[in-house]
């Protein structure tokens, strides 16, 4: 899991600019260039609000709404100007890559008030009344590094100044990049300063000497369609802020239990302690597990991309768990799944030490329309069924004792619960499957189900799951998480509420793991939705990462091109990092990782504070040198680096931790 951070960089936004220099086509997605290279005469507010008013979009399915401009391009755009200075030029677009068809290239100056350069497009044939819900919605891009725009709906006076309040309600902040990109502007109307005042929608600019390319600019109005502010985007989640109350208090838990102090002792050739030696603490691995799911197809592949894949998870990931190929309808050929490949992705994990995960050994489904299951006979009779199932969990179980650490011994209990709901089986056949599994591995056994941190509808029924398991003295070893989130349900939790959670299952004593995360959003040319991914990405793992019962966070995926929700992936198709890989790097190899440098004491100790893991050590002064590796947790306290001279094998070292060690 070592990392050389020079590897990677905050490069996204060079590389989107290059993009954009070439047209932006390159970065098109599938769905968006599809829809536009479709039918080149398509109208755009009509595949807006087609995109608007889908079913996929769940929880922020919206109604039609009523255009407030005109529902054409070039009519939208005659409605807009530019104020305050600056020049205006219509430029061509390509409709491949975006699905609008039109834009102007805005030259604007920079000016002591950014709002007094402004694209602006007064509202003179649409009624407008306080309380009204409208949402704006704009692509922009530029070549400029300093680009930056502020969106604002409010009234302008007869001079054509803007008066009172901005009502958009969020969102408001636009960051150009060389590729198109969409941003909305939620707006609830509040109180017009007078009655000669007008409303309108701007692009405010005067931030910096920069070229702005605008299209795609609509608004629409929801009043009176029962829509409420949280379902128009962007979308957000309490205690996103730099300065949450639920910040500050976070990051010291994490200073409390995920660091530790360590003593480096450094020893002349005679054994005596050495003054002014310099010592190196360089951290190789993470004690705290930051995992992700592998494909079988992709470990023991042969491609260019298969080897990328293998280098990068080495790369990035200290835990596995095999995504689809320990599922029962894949192992027992059902899928087309290969066992040896299978076999061989546990070989390639266990040779390097990478602890991985069993997924799973009890899923309540006969069969695997829901993802899994336990591919039984659905007409066997309950005493059957339940005799096969244990048969089958004791047989697994042993299939790969010594290849997994643990086991997800009961997958969805609260989603599929289709046998304890089968009055003749219910919980005591549960109870069996159970002991069918503690009484044939060592392996540790783990609950795991979503909809408890990833969202919450399921929280409080895993809850009353877990304390009946606990209560009744099942072997229970752990408790999973899925965190799956899914933007278009809203699954990002308020922080309050996710810490919260986890306190609760945290009172039953036993190790937390997240299992499966990601963030599934709607769409990544949306620019807040990928904003608001990488934050929560951040404040998610933050918060995980400032609990103690919390053992680690499983991704379940990282390419787009091997990942079941793949708005959700670290990776581009291309292997590009994105926004939110880069933020899980950031914290995992920089906040979050130790490396220092110092020097010994007239006592020949270097103290230092860092975070629990393995490490390597090296010492020198002069010509004499020493290394070790060791294991820095809370049993640690002084790690032993003996130097020699050249020649000598490098120097050995000890630690007196949980992780002695000898090191040439």
């Amino acid at each position: 899991m070592a990392r050389d951070l020079s590897s990677y960089d905050s490069g996204r936004r060079t590389f989107l600019k290059a993009l954009g220099a070439l047209g932006a086509t390159a970065a098109a997605s599938p769905a968006v260039a599809g829809q536009a290279a479709a039918d080149d005469a398509a109208d755009y507010h009509e595949s807006l609000r087609a995109e608007l008013t889908a079913s996929s979009r769940q929880a922020k399915q919206l109604p039609a709404g009523e255009y407030v401009y005109d529902t054409t391009e070039e009519a939208t755009i005659e409605t807009f100007s530019l104020v305050g200075g600056g020049t205006e030029s219509t430029i061509s677009v390509d409709v491949n890559a975006v699905p609008h068809t039109e834009a102007e290239r805005l030259d604007v100056p920079s000016a002591d008030d950014p709002g007094a350069v402004a694209y602006r497009g007064p509202i003179t044939d649409h009624s407008v009344a306080e309380g009204d819900l409208l949402l704006g919605v704009a692509w922009v891009r530029s070549d400029d590094d300093a680009a930056e725009a502020s969106a604002r709906f409010g009234y302008v006076d007869s001079d054509g100044e803007p008066v009172g309040e901005n009502f958009v309600q969020r969102g408001a902040a636009v960051d150009p990049q060389g590729e198109w990109l969409r941003y909305f502007f939620p707006v609830e109307v509040g109180e017009r300063p007078d009655d000669a005042d007008v409303p309108a929608l701007e692009l405010q600019a005067g931030y910096a000497d920069q070229t702005l390319d605008v299209g795609g600019v609509a608004l629409l109005d929801y009043s009176g369609d029962g829509v409420g502010l949280g379902t128009l985007p962007p979308y957000d989640y309490e205690g996103r802020s730099e300065d949450a109350d639920w910040r500050q208090a976070a990051h010291e838990r994490i200073e409390e239990h995920r660091k530790t102090d360590v003593e480096i002792e450094v020893l002349n050739p005679g054994g005596q302690p050495m003054d002014g030696a310099t010592v190196d603490v360089e951290m190789v691995e993470h004690e705290f597990d930051f995992g992700s799911a592998v494909s079988v197809e992709h470990v023991v592949g042969d491609t260019e991309d298969d080897e990328i894949y293998r280098e990068t998870f080495l790369d990035h990931f200290n835990k596995a768990v095999v995504e689809n190929g320990l599922k029962y309808p894949a192992w027992e050929g059902v899928w087309d799944t290969d066992n040896n490949d299978t076999r061989a992705t546990l070989d390639w994990l266990n040779e390097r030490d990478i602890p991985t995960r069993g997924h799973y050994l009890l899923w309540e489904q006969d069969q695997a329309s829901g993802g899994g299951g336990m591919n039984v006979d659905p007409d066997l009779p309950a005493d059957e069924k339940q005799e096969v199932i244990a048969e089958k969990i004791a047989d697994h179980a042993a299939e790969f004792e010594g290849d997994v650490t643990e086991w997800d011994m009961h997958n969805h209990p609260i989603w599929q619960s289709n046998y304890r709901n089968n009055p003749k089986l219910g919980w005591d056949a549960v109870e069996e499957w159970w002991e069918a599994a503690d009484d044939t591995t060592d392996t540790e056994l783990y609950t795991n189900e979503m909809g408890a941190l990833g969202g919450q509808w399921q929280r409080s029924q895993y809850l009353d799951y877990v304390e009946h398991l606990v209560e009744n003295d099942y072997p229970i070893d752990g408790i999973g998480f899925m965190g799956h989130h899914q933007q278009q349900w809203g699954q990002m939790l308020d922080m309050d509420n996710l810490l919260s959670g986890i306190d609760q299952f945290a009172e039953f004593d036993l190790p937390l793991l997240v299992t499966e995360f990601d963030i599934q959003i709607l769409d990544r040319r949306n620019a807040q939705d990928v904003d608001v991914q990488v934050d929560y990405t951040r404040d998610f793992l933050t918060a995980l990462f400032s609990k103690e019962a919390v053992e680690g966070v499983v991704s379940w995926g990282f390419w787009e091109e091997d990942h079941w929700r793949p708005s959700g992936a670290y990776y581009d198709a291309d292997w590009t990092l994105r926004e939110n890989g880069e933020q899980f790097l950031d914290l995992v190899f920089d906040e979050w990782w130790t490396e220092e440098t110092g020097e010994t004491d007239d006592d020949g100790v270097y103290a230092t504070r860092g975070f629990k893991g393995d490490y390597r050590v090296t010492a020198e002064k002069g010509a004499l040198s020493g290394e070790t590796t060791v294991t820095v947790d809370d049993d640690a306290d002084t790690v032993t680096v003996e130097l020699t001279p050249p020649g000598r094998g490098g120097g050995n070292g000890r630690g007196n931790g949980s992780g002695n060690a000898s090191g040439n």
